[in-house]
């Protein structure tokens, strides 16, 4: 009779110690088996970061430094950060929400000032003007009598435009007016006077009055690029000359409440605040229009895009929504009400995305959602764990999460591996390929630091009693390992194990039914393996 521990596996609590899979664990802790051997996880390790005091969310900007980029920290709600969707945007800028109203800063301001950065930013979106223009006829304007045949009715719009381009919706439209061209032969004042709403105060960067003029009922069309500070303009642009048509009708600025900014494909950004589903204009993330809204029955926990689509999980049933652009975006309900109990446990898996609930991780993606956590773990055993309370990231192809009292990685294939590491906050740089991590307001990198002590624990085997186990082996890639083995809940040895040699087991247990081993260390081990002889040992 021989007893073989390789290609390990971890926990699946769920289960009977005695109806686990072979080489399924009653304990997996601090264990990292992506290799199918027992090896150490590595604990965390203290990183040099310029940080605000016990950081909420942490967010690595890439440029500027000489390369070395700069770390954003920030207190108090999380924040939700995503870079320019624009190709080589020359100014480098950063979007994100939580942090107040939503925000946006290009490196200039982001970097301003000392450390604790981002230093300084603006207002996400542009606002209209307060009010609207007005007209009035020039002093000079013959009498409505001798006013040509090309006389047209037209009325007048203003944008306000941000030092780096970005066009906000019209003001409201000013009174009708007549004009005409002043072209040769035309009698005297056919311009237009107009006064010009002016800059709307606020934290935005606004540098130009933008004009717009419609002409019997057609579009409104450009007229001119005006200078923030200017109060009034004559218009003599002919009709001819008019610019392109007024773009930004529909370009609100964001809602105030705007929470959760995620990137999609395309340069869209999304978000939401309550029940509301928000999407910005592809590639104008200053442009929010209100027809792009979607509304749901159940108040939104967060959001997160994956390959296809976006995946929106509630405190009711979770969405998939799906469209190419921010118009046409439609959302599917899936039939599964399990609510999503922390923001911050909802992640990107790739062609899926996983979130805690009161019953366990789900796993969304496609058209369809499901507790994959069903059979792995009880009810009772997940609310152990106060969900709630889960941050999680996608690291090394896993799901690790951190909840209060210690973390966990979970894959559908390997079960669930439990760590004593605790930690408040995390960031994953895909640059780096790193997990930052806040514990305890110090800033701290996973798995760089010194191995930690795991202890693996075998299923419970049940054995013909008069079965005799005489001799054991641990084939390890370096030694001490200590091994323990229980019989009937008895401990028959508990020793540390110094070579691939074999060695003996006591006697007297010959009748015992039920047997456990226990591995613990920081060396990796490849088998154990229990006989009862030494011809049966490899």
């Amino acid at each position: 009779m021989r007893l073989v521990y390789s290609a390990f596996q971890g926990e699946r609590p769920i289960l009977d110690a005695r109806l686990l899979p072979e080489n399924a664990a009653q304990t997996a802790e601090n264990v990292y088996l992506r290799h199918g051997t027992l090896q150490p996880e590595q604990d965390t390790a203290s990183q040099s970061v310029t940080t605000v005091s016990d950081p909420t969310t942490l967010y690595r900007y890439p440029h500027g430094n000489n390369g070395d980029g700069f770390w954003l920290s920030w207190s108090g709600d999380p924040v939700h950060v995503v870079p320019s969707p624009l190709a080589d945007d020359d100014h480098e800028r950063l979007y994100w929400t939580g942090d107040g109203v939503p925000r946006m800063a290009a490196i200039d301001h982001l970097t301003s000032g000392t450390a604790p950065y981002p230093g300084a930013s603006y207002e996400l979106g542009i606002p209209a003007p307060d009010s609207a223009p007005s007209v009035s006829a020039p002093a000079d304007r013959v009498a409505e009598g001798e006013w040509p045949d090309t006389a047209l009715e037209t009325a007048y719009v203003v944008t306000l435009v941000s030092g780096y381009g970005e066009e906000g919706p019209p003001s409201d439209p000013s009174g009708t007016i007549t004009r005409w061209d002043m072209v040769s032969g035309a009698p005297d004042g056919g311009e237009v006077e107009v006064s010009l709403p002016g800059i709307v105060s606020g934290n935005h960067d606004l540098v130009t009055q933008r004009l717009y003029r419609v002409e019997s009922g057609g579009i409104y069309q450009f007229v001119a690029d005006l200078d923030a500070a200017a109060t009034s303009y004559t218009d003599a642009v002919t009709s001819d000359s008019l610019g392109a048509a007024l773009p930004s009708v529909d370009w609100d600025a964001p809602d105030p409440r705007l929470v959760g900014l995620t990137a999609l494909p395309g340069g869209i950004l999304a978000g939401f605040f309550d029940n509301t589903l928000c999407f910005c204009e592809a590639y104008r993330p200053h442009a929010w229009p209100v027809g792009y809204q979607l509304a749901f029955p159940y108040h939104i926990v967060a959001i997160a895009s994956v390959a296809n689509g976006l995946v929106v999980v509630t405190d009711g049933h979770p969405y998939m929504v799906t469209g190419s652009s921010p118009e046409a975006m439609a959302p599917t309900e899936l039939e599964v009400p399990l609510p999503c109990v922390s923001a911050a446990s909802l992640v990107d898996m790739g062609d899926y995305a996983l979130y805690a609930s009161p019953d366990g991780l789900v796993a969304v993606g496609g058209r369809e959602a499901r507790l994959v956590t069903r059979e792995i773990m009880s009810r009772d055993q997940w609310r152990a764990l106060d969900p709630s309370t889960i941050h999680a990231y996608r690291y090394d192809e896993r799901y690790l999460a951190f909840y209060d009292g210690g973390s966990f990685a979970f894959s559908p294939e390997d079960g669930i591996e439990f760590f004593t590491i605790e930690a408040d906050a995390g960031y994953y740089d895909l640059a780096d390929d790193t997990l930052y991590l806040v514990q305890g307001g110090s800033v701290t990198a996973w798995g760089q630091g010194s191995d930690l002590t795991y202890i693996w624990r075998s299923r419970i085997e049940e054995v013909v009693p008069g079965t005799s186990f005489t001799c054991a082996k641990v084939i390890a890639a370096d030694y001490p390992v200590t091994l323990r083995l229980y019989a009937d809940g008895n401990t028959v040895i508990d020793r540390e194990v110094d070579s691939h040699d074999l060695f003996r087991l006591p006697a007297g247990y010959a009748f015992a039914r039920d047997w456990e081993v226990e591995v613990e260390g920081t060396n990796e081990v490849n088998s154990v393996q229990i006989a009862s002889s030494p011809q049966e040992l490899v």
